[in-house]
């Protein structure tokens, strides 16, 4: 409907009494305030949104403009279809004494209002000041908090400082995957022991993520404890949960004893051990409670005696690498002259199995 403009005066089709001008300028696309606090922990980069949030990027470029676009997104009102362009203006970075860090942001909206025909641009320049703290999450890291530990241990011997330090690169590897899900995650504490690893864990969640993790990869056994540590102030208990991992005593190929018999572990797996009878064709699973109990390392592949395959038929002959003895077996699938096999020696000697079956520990 076409009339005079209240506020200009000018003849032009009306919005609510007003030129198309007018009510662009005195409706604009969006409405925020001039000056937009945001908290931001000086030691790890979150930030506060209803919950603190850990960056998407390590970059510290990325990292506050990250933080810029989503104190904006917060805190704009949209009046209409509108698409947004927020430009950061950012020279300087957090850092040194600085409590505030300001940052200078140029919005720019493109679109219409419901009762608009037309679309249009709207500019608006406000600024972003990052107010640095501690995030309740380092103020926790500092203070050496933790809700509960993680014990890496072996079945029935202590770990080889080999298993140590691939367990422990495992476990921070895991650690640095569950902090994006959790931030609570931390390892307060690391703990070497003689027997094997400890570590103080922020959160319950990490500690029993990190124990299912090592449960998958080698097998095992996880048990958990809790102490009693206090009260809060509703009265309710407080605990601190300890939760320990047991990797089995033994690894694939290598000879266990179990029920007077002689075994080779042909796999592992979370929940259960896989055992091949010497003597026999046998295969039989136990689970790691089971196995905890009634089996026995005997061997371990590396120290299982070396022998030479010198005849393949009628039954398979092998020369003892050491003393030269020969020794007959059934014969085997998928064995040839000059192959090179690994032996258990007891009462008799056992055909293990052929090296490269079991990747050469």
């Amino acid at each position: 409907m076409r009339g005079i403009c209240y506020r200009c005066g000018a003849e032009d089709e009306l919005i609510e009494g007003l030129c198309p001008l007018c009510y662009a300028q005195e409706h604009p696309l969006f409405e925020i305030d001039n000056i937009i606090q945001i908290e931001v922990c000086h030691m790890c980069g979150s930030y506060k949104r209803k919950v603190w949030q850990t960056p998407k990027s390590e970059d510290p470029y990325e990292i506050v403009e990250e933080i810029v676009y989503y104190a904006i997104k917060d805190n704009i009102k949209k009046k209409g279809e509108i698409e947004l362009e927020i430009i950061p203006k950012i020279s300087q970075l957090p850092g040194g004494k600085r409590s505030k860090l300001i940052i200078p942001v140029e919005i720019i909206a493109y679109g219409k209002l419901p009762k608009e025909k037309e679309k249009r641009e709207y500019r608006k320049e406000v600024e972003v000041h990052l107010n640095m703290v501690q995030c309740p999450r380092c103020s926790r890291y500092m203070s050496n908090y933790y809700e509960a530990t993680l014990q890496v241990r072996a079945m029935n011997r202590y770990l080889t400082e080999k298993e140590k330090e691939e367990l422990d690169k495992f476990v921070r590897e895991e650690v640095y995957k569950r902090l994006k899900k959790d931030r609570m995650a931390f390892i307060s504490k690391f703990i070497p022991q003689k027997e094997g690893l400890d570590y103080q864990l922020g959160s319950i969640g990490a500690a029993r993520y990190l124990a299912h993790r090592i449960k998958e990869k080698y097998g095992g056994k996880i048990t958990e404890s809790s102490t009693l540590v206090g009260v809060d102030s509703t009265g309710k208990e407080l605990h601190r949960l300890t939760i320990s991992v047991r990797i089995p005593e033994y690894r694939v190929g290598d000879v266990v004893k179990y029920r007077d018999k002689y075994y080779k572990v042909s796999s592992i797996t979370e929940h259960k051990v896989y055992l091949k009878s010497l003597d026999k064709d046998d295969k039989l699973g136990l689970s790691w409670h089971v196995a905890e109990k009634e089996t026995k390392l005997e061997k371990k592949w590396e120290e299982l005696s070396r022998g030479t395959v010198i005849a393949t038929t009628p039954n398979l002959m092998v020369m003892d690498d050491e003393n030269y003895e020969i020794y007959e077996f059934d014969k085997k699938e998928g064995i040839k002259e000059g192959d090179k096999v690994r032996l258990l020696k007891k009462d008799i000697v056992y055909f293990v199995e052929k090296e490269g079956e079991n990747g050469d520990r």
